[in-house]
């Protein structure tokens, strides 16, 4: 499979799963992603999602060097699914779904890698920070243009809401973060229903790092 087969395939997977939630806006848990269709070189797939990322089809919360991914699909990516995609990939998923799934016993098993070179773990996170970091900021801008077309809120309330938008920005470009001023703009935005789902998946992105 070549890598842009590989990205088509990733999101049409994932736009299945935020057809079947109750809002498309959610950033879904892909772990069985790699394992459902025998995955074995995640630095391809890596190379998949990044392409999905950099052509604005997905957003990503990130693949960590244990191959967990979350991510989101944009709605430039859900008509691009439903157009069918660029190779011929989408089409034979949509024809024969269970064709692309493996076992557990269709693939070798893999070496246990005991430990991995400290760069190349550094080099990873740093990369994962990368790809996290777009991730917040497409959300917070996804935030502010509902926001900004929310009729239902009122001026002032937005006023204030846009200022907690730029508080959020600063704090996540620190390296020490304050956790309760993240988590209490974060619970003001859920309250919004217009954004609910945003801020929802805006903070399982950044939870992890404010209990490190």
């Amino acid at each position: 499979m070549t890598t842009e087969e590989l990205a088509e395939l990733f999101l049409t997977y994932l736009y299945d799963l935020a057809e079947a939630a109750p809002h498309p806006n959610f950033l879904f848990s892909l772990n069985e992603f790699i394992p459902r269709f025998g995955l074995i070189d995640l630095e391809q797939l890596q190379q998949a999602i990044n392409s999905l990322g950099d052509r604005g089809l997905i957003i990503m919360a990130g693949l960590d060097v244990f191959g967990g991914i979350s991510a989101g699909i944009t709605m430039e990516g859900s008509v691009f699914v439903e157009k069918g995609g660029e190779t011929e990939i989408i089409e034979q998923y949509r024809r024969d779904p269970q064709k692309f799934v493996k076992t557990q016993e269709s693939f070798p098993a893999q070496p246990v890698v005991e430990s991995q070179p400290q760069t190349l773990i550094v080099e990873q996170e740093k990369s994962t920070r990368v790809v996290i970091n777009r991730a917040v900021e497409a959300i917070l801008a996804d935030i502010e243009d509902n926001l900004k077309r929310d009729s239902s809120v009122e001026a002032e309330l937005r006023h204030d809401l846009m200022a907690d938008l730029e508080t959020l920005r600063l704090q996540m470009k620190k390296q020490v973060k304050n956790k309760t001023i993240i988590e209490a703009i974060l619970n003001n935005l859920e309250a919004l229903p217009s954004v609910a789902p945003l801020a929802a998946g805006l903070k399982s992105i950044v939870q992890p790092y404010l209990n490190l």
